[in-house]
C-alpha cells in the first residue's frame, strides 16, 4: 500500500536537509509499497527479482540526489513509481538478448590456488540465518545461486565473500571497465548495495572485511 503522502513528504524534506540518516529512511518507507505496486502492474516476470532490483535502483538513485525531483510536475510517489515502470519496460525489451549471451560462472574453475575452493570462503564468510541451517556448503551455494540468478551479479557476490574491496576487480566483473572511474565507483557501490539488500531478505548477511 502506498504510504501518506504527508509521511513520503517528510521523508523527502529529510533528505533535502542531508540528514544522516535520511536516505535509509526514505528507502525503507518506500521499497515494500514500491515494489508491491509494481509486482501488481507486472504479475509474470520470468526473474522474480526483477522488480525489487528495479525499485531498489530507482530509490537509491533518488536519495543520491533528490534536488532533481520537480513537485510543480507531480506528487513524489507517482515521479518514483513512474521511473521504475519505465525501467522495467527497458530491461525487459533488452532481457531475451542479454541472458543470451551471457556465460554462467563456474565455481569449480576458480578454486583458490591454496587448495581452499570457493564453498570452504563462503561458508566462512557467510553470516547466515535458519533458512541455510543445518545445510552443507554446497547446499548453501545451490540456495544462494538461485537468489542471484546474473552470472554478473554472482560474480560480484562471490568477489564480496572473498573480501575483495577493489573497483577495478568489481568493475570488470560487472563489465564496466570501459566507463570513467567515477562512474565506475557509483556503479559498483549501487550493484554491492542492492546485492546486499536483495540477499538480505532472503536471511543472508555479507560481511566484507
Amino acid at each position: 500500500m502506498q504510504p501518506p503522502a504527508k509521511h513520503i513528504h517528510a521523508a523527502y524534506q529529510r533528505l533535502l536537509a542531508k540528514e544522516p540518516d535520511a536516505p535509509g529512511v526514505f528507502i525503507e518507507l518506500l521499497l515494500d509499497p514500491l515494489t508491491t505496486a509494481l509486482a501488481a502492474r507486472f504479475p509474470h516476470l520470468p526473474d522474480p527479482n526483477l522488480i525489487i532490483d528495479v525499485a531498489t535502483d530507482t530509490l537509491f538513485a533518488f536519495v543520491q540526489a533528490p534536488e532533481h525531483y520537480q513537485p510543480d510536475r507531480g506528487g513524489l510517489w507517482q515521479y518514483l513509481y513512474g521511473d521504475a515502470y519505465r525501467d522495467i519496460l527497458n530491461i525487459l525489451a533488452k532481457e531475451r538478448r542479454r541472458y543470451a549471451k551471457e556465460v554462467p560462472f563456474d565455481l569449480v574453475a576458480h578454486d583458490h590456488a591454496d587448495g581452499n575452493n570457493i564453498e570452504e570462503e563462503v561458508v566462512q564468510r557467510l553470516g547466515f540465518a535458519s533458512l541455510f541451517s543445518g545445510k552443507d556448503a554446497q547446499a548453501l551455494l545451490e540456495q544462494l545461486r538461485t537468489v542471484i540468478p546474473d552470472p554478473h551479479e554472482w560474480k560480484v557476490v562471490l568477489l564480496m565473500l572473498q573480501g575483495e574491496r577493489r573497483t577495478k576487480v568489481f568493475a570488470a566483473a560487472l563489465g564496466i571497465e570501459h566507463v570513467p572511474i567515477a562512474d565506475q565507483r557509483k556503479l559498483v557501490k549501487q550493484a554491492k548495495d542492492r546485492l546486499r539488500l536483495r540477499l538480505k531478505r532472503y536471511g543472508v548477511k555479507i560481511h566484507e572485511h
